[in-house]
């Protein structure tokens, strides 16, 4: 999707287990409806055969990394099993890393600064085509423009550097439009990134600040799930969704939901 170093498919950089660990569900959650909802959408799509989710409902592209890693972590709590045969399935194709997306659990090294990424074809099981991503040594130029790694270095930065997480999290509230987070990425498509969303909450919570717009992205986040329960990846400046629903915007979303106090 979105930026040049984020979303699908793009690198994530958090950095603290504790902070970002999926939560058991209790009936005190505010987002108990939703978050039930959107955990039964992942399990839906989940391939017995491969023992992985394909990227969408009908999609025939499965991703190791971002999302099967992903959606192994969110179902741990309520689908322990269904999470352990996801970390099975991913395991019997000798995956074992991307060096990005693991920093969300505290599982990979060297955070910060952000670099490239490759996308890479794993193989073929009777047309459903295994791919992956990890990173390279290139670090990624021009990263500070986009609202998405902006608030991944807030929260990277969070505990050892809390005045440059400030300053990382200021610059990403300053591209807020009323509707969404209008960087290059955005502006090129004339769309906003649902996971992006996500992301703002997330920074906020790491660095222990308030969200100026908390309110508006819980009501925008809420709008886009959809009926099947998946978060939607993108929509208008009128709200109005736009694309699917999939794996990896909505188990982002959930981790952002289940951060979220009463």
């Amino acid at each position: 999707m979105n930026s040049p170093g984020l979303m699908h498919r793009s690198p994530f950089f958090l950095l603290f287990l504790v902070l970002f660990t999926p939560l058991p569900l209790c009936a005190s959650s505010p987002f108990l409806r939703e978050i039930t909802a959107g955990e039964k959408f992942l399990t839906n799509l989940f391939d017995p055969v491969l023992e992985l989710l394909p990227e969408y409902q009908g999609a025939k592209v499965y991703w190791l990394y971002h999302d099967n890693y992903l959606a192994s972590k969110l179902l741990t709590n309520s689908y322990p099993e269904m999470a352990r045969r996801i970390r099975a399935g991913m395991q019997r194709l000798g995956v074992s890393q991307s060096g990005k997306i693991e920093i969300l659990f505290g599982e990979a090294p060297d955070p910060f600064p952000f670099r490239n990424y490759q996308l890479l074809d794993v193989t073929n099981v009777s047309g459903k085509l295994i791919r992956t991503e990890r990173v390279t040594p290139t670090h990624l130029k021009g990263w500070d423009a986009y609202a998405d790694l902006l608030l991944m270095a807030a929260i990277v930065k969070s505990k050892e550097a809390p005045r440059e997480a400030d300053a990382y999290f200021q610059k990403a509230l300053a591209l807020w439009d009323g509707h969404g987070f209008a960087d290059p990425a955005s502006k090129k498509g004339g769309i906003y990134a649902t996971y992006k969303l996500a992301l703002g909450l997330l920074a906020a919570n790491s660095i222990n600040q308030k969200l100026p717009f908390k309110s508006a992205v819980i009501e925008q986040l809420k709008m886009l799930q959809s009926a099947a329960g998946g978060w939607i990846t993108d929509y208008d400046a009128q709200g109005k969704p736009h694309g699917l629903s999939n794996v990896e915007t909505t188990c982002l979303v959930l981790l952002a939901l289940g951060q979220v106090q009463p």
